[in-house]
């Protein structure tokens, strides 16, 4: 039979020795780590819920300002043109009146060059 290791190949050792855990009753710093923290977790956990809830609340509020903002601007910009539409048919006629029988007196008026 032939080895699968290469032959440049070397098996490392542990450095670090695996010894039995044997904790005391009331020694706190030989507890597991599931003993020893206490609630530690719980309340990370809560910090962390905590700055999701505040960062996700403001951006909400952002984004429904930012909404209110773009209708109030549309508001202001339709309000705009209907205003610019106004005065320039207020510019194309004329303040004087005109009838059929006008019309039939002179003619249809025509532009001349």
């Amino acid at each position: 039979m032939t080895s699968i290791k290469k032959l440049q190949q070397r098996e490392f050792k542990s450095v670090l020795a695996v010894t039995p855990f044997t904790a005391r009753k009331n020694d706190s710093s030989n507890s597991p780590p599931c003993i020893a923290c206490n609630g530690g977790v719980l309340i990370e956990v809560l910090i962390a819920l905590f700055i999701f809830m505040t960062s996700s609340t403001y951006l909400l509020s952002s984004e429904i300002k930012t909404r209110v903002l773009w209708q109030a601007t549309l508001k202001s910009q339709g309000e705009q043109i209907q205003l610019l539409n106004t005065a320039k048919l207020a510019l194309t006629q004329d303040n004087v009146e005109q009838r059929w029988e006008d019309i039939a007196v002179f003619g249809i008026p025509t532009i001349t060059p």
